[in-house]
């Protein structure tokens, strides 16, 4: 099967969705796929990633496509517009990621117009809280979402949902559109043999204090406010205790949540670290002693399963749509977005070293069963092949 991937950026610094559309196309490609993707060259939170042209990924097996960027707010590129005009048909599917950007938005209203088979995957952008808090222009967005993306989801082949909670909370909607749910993966090699503890805190100069990790992008929907309150109540209670925040910064957003580690007094107990990959960001996960993700809105949590699969307990809250998969699993605790309620599940935690074991093999067995790659994309592409065989 032929398989174009549009998708905003392919910077791993934007987060889940790069790290996921990047794993799948690798994933697609090992088992005989034809793969390219189309994206821009724009970094995070701003520059460029590299300069445009072709590159590939997975020893040469995928090719991507950089394309410059003329208006950053919109990500609009005139190359990929005549990319995407003129060579989309040559694909048997063109599966998209996210939505509200021109990259992503051009690509399914060509695919729509030309009737080629195409799927979405929202990526989130679909949950309720996006519409009153995440944006700044939430009249812009509305009508950019009547005018365009709308007609993109209301003629789409399916959509791709990678939960079944963020499938739900999409029907305020009321999109007449097919879909299904298969959830992310994670490449099992990387975790099969982790590497032993102590290279993360060595290099943070942390020694054997208990440590709660945080990895993800510095973003409000992240509930970063709430983790500094409740770290603020788990200090008191757990003596020596460390937090260590990994990823990277918007540059506001960072400079408000280091302003208030600084007004609680809690600068020389929390480690701002800032992006890391490969395996590096495994070390992190072997070292912690519990993981947190206390977000208002998260379609999936890839940063939740990379935990589990480091044997990492997990603290995360109902609003991380994988909660009701973690809880099943016995991988961790879920709370509501209340600082208190994270405040305790993580010191129960860091209080309960034979509880975090057990969770800790449960949720790493559960992330070996449910979300490795070789079984996602077998089902991923039967649902490419039912929307193929709807456009004949």
């Amino acid at each position: 099967m032929k398989i174009l991937h549009v998708i905003e950026s392919f910077s791993p610094r934007y987060g889940g969705p790069v790290s996921v559309t990047m794993a799948l196309a690798c994933a697609q490609a090992d088992l005989g796929h034809d793969v390219t993707v189309c994206t821009t060259n724009l970094d995070y939170p701003h520059g460029v990633l590299r300069s445009a042209g072709r590159a590939t990924i997975c020893h040469d097996r995928v090719q991507v496509l950089y394309f410059p960027v003329q208006f950053r707010p919109l990500t609009l590129s005139a190359q990929l517009k005549s990319f995407v005009q003129n060579k989309i048909s040559t694909f048997d599917i063109i599966h998209i990621h996210g939505l509200y950007r021109f990259p992503p938005t051009y690509a399914a209203y060509q695919a729509r117009r030309q009737k080629i088979p195409y799927v979405i995957t929202p990526h989130g952008a679909l949950d309720p809280y996006l519409y009153t808090k995440s944006s700044r222009n939430v009249l812009l967005k509305r009508l950019y979402e009547r005018w365009f993306d709308l007609p993109n989801l209301h003629g789409v082949g399916a959509i791709h949902y990678t939960a079944e909670d963020e499938r739900q909370r999409a029907a305020f909607l009321g999109l007449c559109a097919p879909s299904f749910v298969v959830p992310n993966g994670i490449d099992w090699g990387r975790y099969a043999q982790l590497p032993a503890r102590g290279v993360f805190r060595t290099a943070q100069g942390l020694g054997d204090a208990p440590l709660v990790l945080f990895l993800g992008r510095l973003h409000p929907k992240k509930g970063l406010d709430l983790l500094i309150q409740a770290f603020e109540t788990i200090r008191r209670q757990v003596s020596g205790v460390q937090l260590a925040i990994v990823g990277p910064e918007n540059d506001r957003f960072g400079q408000q949540v280091r302003a208030w580690v600084a007004e609680r007094g809690l600068t020389d107990s929390v480690h701002f670290v800032g992006h890391l990959d490969g395996v590096d960001v495994i070390q992190a996960y072997v070292d912690a002693d519990v993981f947190v993700l206390p977000s208002y809105t998260e379609n999936f949590g890839m940063t939740v399963v990379e935990a589990m699969a480091c044997a990492l307990p997990v603290v995360i809250s109902d609003q991380v749509n994988i909660h009701a998969e973690v809880a099943q699993a016995g991988a961790g605790m879920v709370t509501r977005c209340d600082s208190d309620e994270l405040a305790e599940a993580v010191i129960a935690l860091l209080g309960g070293p034979d509880r975090r074991h057990v969770m800790g093999a449960a949720g790493r067995a559960a992330a070996q069963l449910r979300y490795t790659w070789p079984n996602i994309v077998d089902t991923l592409s039967r649902e490419y092949t039912s929307v193929i065989g709807k456009r004949k």
